[in-house]
C-alpha cells in the first residue's frame, strides 16, 4: 500500500521548572502525565479535534504551566489513517508505528509562569493546509475573492498569507462541507474583519 506523510495532532502539559532569563522563556519542564488520576493530554488525527481541545483548555492548569499543540509526523496508508480518524481521540499505541524520525512541529503554545504570560498560534495555516486536500481550491479562490497563484505560494513555498485570507478560505470551504470552522474561529474571523477594515488591509 502506497503511504502519505500526515500528521497526528498533539496537546500536552508541563509544569515549568526554571526560567531562562536571557530568552525570556521556559528552560526545564517536566511533562504533566496526570491530575487527580486524569490524563490531561489529547491526541487525534483530526487537527479540528485537536485545535478544539486546546483552545478549551490551555488555562485550565492554572501557573507555571505550559500547554502546547503539535503536530507530529507519521508515515501511513490512506486506508490506516482513516481508521485514525474514526477513532476521535487516540492513544498514542494508536499510532506509534506510523511515527517518522521528522519529530513534531509546535504550532500553538500557552504559558503562565511567575506572572509571565504569552502564546502563540498559528494553527489556521495547519488547518488551512491539512484541510484543502479535499476541496478544490481553484474553486475555492475564486469563491473566496483571493488569488490562487497568491494561495499556491503560501502552501508550497512558504510564501506570506494574511490571517484574513485564511478565514475566509476556510469559511468558504466550511459553507461547501468539511469541519474547519466553529464558533470560536467566527469570533477571531470578525475580530480580524474589523481590524482589517479599520486599517484598510488586504
Amino acid at each position: 500500500m502506497e503511504k502519505k506523510i500526515r500528521s497526528i495532532y498533539e496537546v500536552e502539559y508541563s509544569q515549568i521548572v526554571s526560567w531562562d532569563e536571557e530568552n525570556d522563556f521556559p528552560k526545564d519542564m517536566d511533562p504533566i502525565i496526570s491530575i487527580d488520576g486524569y490524563d490531561p493530554s489529547f491526541a487525534s488525527a483530526s487537527v479540528m479535534e485537536a485545535y478544539r481541545f486546546y483552545r478549551e483548555h490551555k488555562d485550565d492548569l492554572g501557573d507555571n504551566v505550559f500547554c502546547e499543540l503539535f503536530a507530529r509526523k507519521i508515515e501511513i496508508s490512506d486506508k490506516e489513517w482513516f481508521e485514525l480518524i474514526n477513532k476521535g481521540k487516540l492513544d498514542y499505541t494508536d499510532y506509534s508505528k506510523y511515527v517518522t524520525k521528522e519529530g513534531f512541529t509546535i504550532l500553538a503554545w500557552n504559558f503562565d509562569y511567575d506572572g509571565k504570560w504569552d502564546s502563540d498560534d498559528s494553527t489556521l495555516k495547519e488547518l488551512l493546509i491539512v484541510q484543502s486536500e479535499y476541496f478544490n481550491m481553484r474553486v475555492i479562490c475564486e469563491k473566496a475573492g483571493v488569488s490562487y497563484s497568491t494561495y499556491r505560494g503560501f502552501k508550497n513555498n512558504k510564501q506570506p498569507f494574511s490571517n484574513q485570507k485564511i478565514y475566509k478560505l476556510l469559511k468558504t470551504m466550511n459553507t461547501i462541507g468539511n469541519e474547519c470552522w466553529d464558533e470560536d474561529i467566527n469570533r477571531s474571523y470578525e475580530i480580524q474583519k474589523s481590524i482589517a477594515k479599520k486599517f484598510n488591509l488586504d
